[in-house]
């Protein structure tokens, strides 16, 4: 029996090569979507998951209210809070934390070294977390002065080997041996790092170690908890903010409150969360938009061959009413048309898990992801299996309980049409396939038009042509002004600036809590030190007063931005004192220990960080600035040989410093790094609503045919009659585009509502209005009206002759 219905439906499938090369090419585009994007959550969703303690394992975050009732959550918390929360806690089992110094030269040879991200960790760090020792022991690895950890891939970079126990790695502040080699990390992981050093190592640089035990207010650690399954959250946290408070000194100016985030939930939920690791963060609103494409794409797949079977089931009657004469019962024609359903969508699965494996280089090159199939994961293959027969059956179940039903003395009498009424499942199904598409158009020429509003938006500074060179080492920072005079004698070089941090979210911004002597006004505003070439080098318009000069007596003059005055409530800001609070410079102003600049200028309002952030109010004060002085060259560059340039810019820095290289990154490539995980969405997006478009025009381009292949004779008698080829067309592509016409009508409320939810990620956004979707309408009506005119036309052209002889 079962050979049989294999072999009648290859026999049927093989007998219409259109209809089911249709049908398969749009169940292995549905699947391939289906599998890619499938991948891509699994993945996203499997992030910090190997942990064998997940589910009790926790990062603390601080939520900080300023003075000026302003609130940001940071991941990084004071260094004593995790070990004495430990120690006082009993629900806490165990703690590890982590600093991030910065970039560092790093190598084998004191004369050849490279940049390298440097942290510091807990000696307990290796037996907190799961990451996988290659050498060395995880217990004792993190212990002891000028010891460090290092990646398989680090050690295969410095040394060509991967055992290198006992090895020296110089850093631009001392050498250190390797007593640990661990496997790269995962890029499931939010962490991930290449060089770990242990506290003792960096202690002597931060107060003699006193810093990492006393200190209560310094914002910069990551601290992990693990927790016994059975404690109450919300008293944990309770108890940790209280610890802290009360060991708050009087100074400070802001109130802090301190929750716990499941380590599961950091890579998807960590968005207004400032510091931490989570260079690649993901987001859970798109996870969901990729999750209900992935659906989406499925569903039309599985629509267009619900709705070709049911208009090719037409056809199949007289087949149905010889095998009832024959003695078939009604659920053996119902096995053998789903049977023929499965097979079809088993062949287009086969044909899509190719596909998949050609293209995954491709969607792994936009997504940076290391995407693969999972051949012996058995939950991955029990969803495809799942998927086949549920898409198999749904595809075919009502054609084939319709064609179980036929009475056979009918069935060899006339043809029986399925769905002939004026509402029919047809056409709900190709409502529903264009309202997803008119859906999926809106929503990409949204996407896009956001995108391009973000690259063209004015930031108040010009990015072209600006290099940036970070200042890690020693000799670079102390001698920075006889390198800037080297830098401005290269014609190519325009202009140079030195400041404390640049546009573009290199590292942490630092918060001034602004006070003035004239209200009760606070401004949170970003502070950056630099030199009196910054305000040119950046071209940002000074307002009012003037710049700041180079000049040792101009050391406490600083600008403020227009948002930062209009904050303070300054009606004349030249020459007015700053009280800065909340620092790490307080103190009493009448003896001369605090810091109070003076205002000489105002500056117009800039951009500092991406744009789905709100824009800040910004202090620029001098380099010799108490608080931050400088961490970047800032070069303005004007050269049709950029590798000449940077070779130029090398040469310079060797005189100075030859044991450590140049870094250097372009600003506006920097720009662009802030929105290449919305760019790569973006692009996911669009390839995967083409599919979807095409798999709808596939699936109308056949239905058209069947459609006019049963309304023929009709078409004849019109022409007859004396329809010209204009009104045959018309009459047909009409009901198409009044389906289309019902598909918009659906699509725009719901789809308005999800697009409306992803542009509050930004800050700054595009307003959409019904244009947007009107145009999505005309472009889905424009590719249903190509896509059925040739069938139209065709009908049209036929002789009538031919299609009424048989009358």
């Amino acid at each position: 029996m079962l050979k049989n219905y294999f072999k009648i439906a290859f026999r049927n499938l093989t007998k219409n090569k259109t209809f089911s090369f249709i049908n398969v090419s749009g169940l292995t585009l549905g699947f391939s979507c289906f599998i890619l994007i499938s991948l891509f959550v699994l993945d996203e969703l499997s992030f910090d998951r190997f942990h064998k303690d997940v589910d009790d394992t926790y990062r603390i975050v601080q939520t900080i209210t300023e003075a000026s009732g302003d609130t940001r959550n940071v991941a990084t918390i004071a260094p004593t809070i995790g070990p004495n929360a430990k120690d006082q806690f009993p629900e806490i089992v165990n703690q590890t934390r982590l600093l991030q110094i910065g970039r560092l030269t790093v190598g084998n040879d004191p004369l050849k070294r490279d940049y390298e991200q440097i942290w510091i960790a807990g000696p307990d760090f290796f037996e907190f977390f799961d990451f996988k020792f290659l050498y060395g022991n995880p217990s004792t690895s993190l212990t002891g002065p000028n010891n460090l950890v290092i990646t398989e891939s680090t050690a295969l970079k410095y040394f060509g080997k991967k055992d290198v126990l006992g090895e020296s790695l110089y850093t631009n502040r001392f050498e250190a041996t390797i007593t640990g080699v661990i496997k790269d990390f995962p890029p499931n992981s939010h962490i991930n790092m290449e060089t770990i050093h242990t506290i003792e190592t960096w202690a002597p640089l931060f107060d003699e170690g006193r810093w990492f035990t006393s200190n209560w207010t310094s914002n910069s650690i990551i601290t992990y908890l693990k927790t016994a399954p059975d404690f109450k959250k919300n008293d944990l946290e309770s108890k940790i903010t209280d610890l802290v408070i009360s060991n708050y000194s009087d100074e400070i100016e802001y109130s802090s409150s301190f929750w716990l985030q499941p380590l599961k939930d950091i890579h998807l939920q960590s968005a207004g969360i400032d510091g931490g690791l989570n260079a690649n963060q993901g987001s859970n609103l798109y996870l969901y938009m990729f999750a209900i494409i992935g659906v989406l794409v499925l569903v039309i797949a599985c629509f267009n061959y619900m709705n070709l079977s049911t208009a090719a089931a037409s056809k199949r009657t007289k087949e149905v009413g010889m095998r009832k004469t024959l003695g078939a019962g009604k659920s053996q024609l119902i096995m053998q048309y789903l049977g023929e359903s499965i097979i079809l969508s088993l062949v287009s699965l086969i044909i899509a898990i190719t596909a998949v494996e050609f293209l995954l280089p491709y969607i792994n090159n936009i997504s940076g992801k290391a995407l693969a199939l999972p051949f012996d994961s058995i939950p991955l293959l029990t969803i495809l299996l799942s998927v086949v027969l549920l898409s198999g059956i749904l595809s075919a179940l009502y054609p084939a309980i319709f064609l179980s039903k036929i009475n056979p003395s009918k069935a060899f009498k006339t043809d029986i049409k399925l769905g002939s009424s004026g509402f029919s499942l047809k056409k709900v199904l190709v409502v529903a396939q264009f309202a997803i598409s008119i859906g999926m158009i809106a929503a990409t020429i949204i996407i896009y038009q956001q995108l391009n509003y973000i690259n063209s938006k004015e930031l108040g500074f010009s990015v072209d042509n600006k290099l940036v060179i970070d200042i890690n080492s020693g000799p670079l920072r102390a001698q920075f002004e006889s390198i800037k005079q080297e830098f401005e004698k290269l014609d190519a070089v325009k202009s140079v600036s030195v400041s404390s941090r640049v546009p573009g979210e290199w590292k942490v911004f630092p918060i001034a809590n602004l006070e003035t002597f004239e209200n009760d006004n606070r401004s949170q505003s970003i502070f950056i030190g630099a030199d009196e070439d910054f305000i040119s080098t950046y071209d940002i318009q000074i307002l009012e007063g003037r710049n700041l000069r180079n000049d040792p007596a101009d050391s406490s003059s600083v600008l403020i931005s227009k948002q930062a005055v209009a904050e303070l409530g300054l009606t004349n800001p030249v020459g007015q004192r700053i009280n800065i609070n909340g620092t790490v410079w307080n103190g009493d102003l009448d003896d001369g220990d605090g810091y109070a600049p003076t205002i000489v200028g105002v500056v117009d309002n800039f951009h500092f960080e991406s744009l789905h952030k709100s824009q800040k109010p910004v202090m620029i004060a001098s380099y010799r600035n108490p608080i931050h002085n400088i961490d970047y060259y800032t070069l303005n560059i004007e050269t049709n040989d950029w590798q000449k340039t940077i070779a130029d810019l090398q040469a310079i820095n060797y005189q100075f410093d030859p044991q450590n290289p140049v870094e250097y990154t372009f600003l506006d490539n920097r720009f662009e790094e802030l929105y290449r995980a919305d760019k790569m969405r973006g692009q996911l997006f669009l390839i995967f609503s083409g599919i979807v478009i095409f798999i709808a025009c596939m699936g109308l381009f056949a239905l058209a045919s069947f459609t006019i292949e049963s309304r023929i004779k009709e078409i004849g008698i019109r022409k007859v009659l004396g329809a010209s080829v204009k009104d045959i067309v018309v009459m047909v592509c009409k009901d198409f585009v009044l389906l289309v016409a019902f598909g918009f009508v659906v699509a725009t409320p719901i789809a308005w509502f999800g697009i409306e939810k992803w542009l509050t990620d930004f800050a700054y956004r595009i307003n959409i209005n019904l244009s947007f979707f009107l145009l999505a309408g005309v472009i889905a009506i424009a590719i249903a009206l190509i896509t059925v005119s040739y069938h139209a036309l065709k009908s049209a052209w036929i002789n009538p002759v031919k299609t009424l002889r048989s009358e």
